[in-house]
């Protein structure tokens, strides 16, 4: 799902694909197939319709529409401020009066917007009409406090987490869980926004969202660029790459799963309406694993979803779950029609039992995969 720039050209234009950047090549696969064509044309139902109240192709149920935030803060000169404020739970205008100075100062807002902060603040006022407005949430600009453990002594067993996994698919090797709790999620989204805020004042190339490393979201992040994200998170990922093993039947050598490179995991950011991405696999080369998290509550956009082509099936997951596939297995990612739907993505490396999956690129490799599965049956 992504192609890592390969040159960095001065921050005033546009960067373009060379060769600096320290990461492995990994290019997206996009292949056409009957199931992508259904997609993206001839049964349109399935790329609209979703959870919910989502429309369908014949426009029978209304889609959701999520309060533009965005538009409200540009109206007051605050546009730049909106993934800080949206991050630490503002969903409209008027949740700005429940900031508190000291939440202000958490996000690190400059001088500037928070001086603009304090004046649409001073100037809303809750409606006493009967219907007071209620808060969404309870507003937080804390970073740290949700991964916190209980400390340990010397002979102490570290707690496992349990991630709760479901096979969907043994057949095809897809899984869902729990990777994060709510207010882990809730965490690492105001640290990432905190960092892409202050990345604009220092304007440095690729440390906040960009469009310029991975080629199929418009708006994505390094975790390893978000000040304490590896070291809060570390623990969690290292658990679940030992507990990948069992998932697979023991088809994988042991010790062998690692992230496939230094700039994982990623984040993506949709906000607004966007266009999904088109029916394509995560790796052209080798037959890796894909993890995709959803740090968004659903309540926060409309649309989205995974649609897996084997299973003729959209996934959806609520905040903190995940969703593990195999990177070779053709997938798609439904539109958003409204809001901010913000993901955690990670691309994990292996090597196989079967040294025939070992082999990049190769068709070899797929028809072992596909006698893999068909022994499964």
């Amino acid at each position: 799902m992504k192609m890592y720039c390969m040159a960095l050209v001065a921050a005033a234009t546009v960067w373009s694909v060379c060769g600096l950047l320290p990461t492995a090549l990994h290019t997206t696969n996009t292949r056409i197939s009957a199931s992508r064509h259904r997609l993206l044309g001839y049964d349109q139902s399935l790329l609209y319709s979703s959870v919910g109240t989502a429309a369908t192709a014949t426009g029978s149920s209304p889609i959701p529409i999520i309060n533009d935030l965005q538009s409200e803060l540009n109206a007051e000169g605050l546009g730049l401020c909106h993934g800080i404020l949206h991050a630490s739970g503002v969903r409209r205008l008027s949740d700005l009066k429940a900031l508190t100075p000291d939440q202000i100062t958490r996000m690190g807002v400059d001088n500037f917007d928070s001086r603009e902060l304090v004046r649409v603040m001073n100037k809303l006022t809750f409606r006493n009409d009967g219907e007071q407005q209620q808060q969404q949430r309870k507003l937080s600009a804390l970073v740290d406090g949700a991964f916190d453990r209980p400390s340990l002594g010397r002979f102490d067993v570290i707690p496992r987490q349990d991630f709760e996994m479901q096979v969907i698919c043994a057949k095809n090797d897809i899984f869902k869980g729990r990777l994060f709790t709510v207010e882990q999620c809730e965490q690492l989204n105001r640290m990432a926004e905190y960092h892409a805020y202050k990345s604009i004042a220092t304007n440095s190339i690729g440390a906040g969202w960009t469009n310029e490393i991975y080629t199929l979201t418009a708006q994505h992040m390094q975790c390893k660029n978000v000040p304490g994200m590896l070291s809060t998170t570390r623990h969690i990922f290292d658990q679940l790459k030992r507990e990948l093993y069992p998932l697979f039947n023991g088809r994988i050598v042991p010790s062998s799963i690692e992230f496939e490179s230094d700039s994982e995991p990623h984040l993506v950011k949709y906000d607004g309406k966007a266009k999904g991405t088109e029916m394509h696999t995560d790796n052209s080369e080798y037959i890796y694993i894909t993890l995709n998290v959803v740090l968004s509550d659903d309540t926060d956009f409309s649309g989205g979803g995974t649609y897996i082509e084997a299973i003729d099936e959209t996934i959806h997951l609520k905040q903190g779950e995940m969703l593990i596939h195999l990177g070779d297995l053709e997938h798609a990612g439904r539109d958003i029609h409204s809001g901010v739907r913000r993901l955690l993505i990670s691309f994990f490396a292996c090597q196989w039992e079967d040294a025939k999956l070992n082999i990049p690129n190769s068709e070899m490799s797929r028809e072992a995969l596909a006698a893999n599965h068909a022994l499964r049956e």
